[in-house]
């Protein structure tokens, strides 16, 4: 049985997927929990250079299953009339201690914020770390009424 393509649907170019990425949305990161079940949370990220990079506490759910299973998955969506767009990037994960202060001034600048990168005590910012998704399998669709 031949399946029809649908006529209302079509892949998004790498750039179209990178552009999306590049846009101040909160993102949706999905690591695999200790448990066995998919642990999703909204976060704030910047796409450069093939890699996804977000803040998160040291001892944060999705830092512990990065950190034990070393993987990880964003996904951006948006609707925009009647079309809706969205990319999911996966790929493996690693955390980063320290935060680099590029990427927390990054966050700042792409968020139109000023507190990714100010305001930290001592204490906060030896908490923090920095998740990085090293993308490798990029899923990338707009569809439409």
């Amino acid at each position: 049985m031949i399946q029809e393509a649908d006529l209302n649907k079509r892949r998004l170019t790498r750039h179209e997927a990178v552009e999306l990425l590049s846009r101040p949305l909160a993102g949706v990161f999905s690591s695999l929990s200790e448990g066995g079940w998919i642990h999703s949370v909204p976060v704030h990220f910047r796409y450069s250079e093939g890699q996804v990079r977000f803040l998160a506490g040291g001892q944060d759910v999705k830092t512990r299953n990065v950190e034990r299973l070393g993987q990880g998955t964003l996904c951006v969506e948006v609707t925009e009339a009647n079309t809706r767009s969205y990319v999911s990037v996966s790929g493996p994960a690693t955390v980063h201690r320290p935060p680099e202060t590029a990427d927390l001034h990054a966050l700042d600048k792409k968020y139109s914020r000023d507190d990714f990168a100010e305001g930290w005590d001592d204490e906060s910012f030896a908490s923090a770390v920095m998740i990085v998704i090293h993308t490798q399998r990029w899923i990338a669709w707009a569809d439409w009424d």
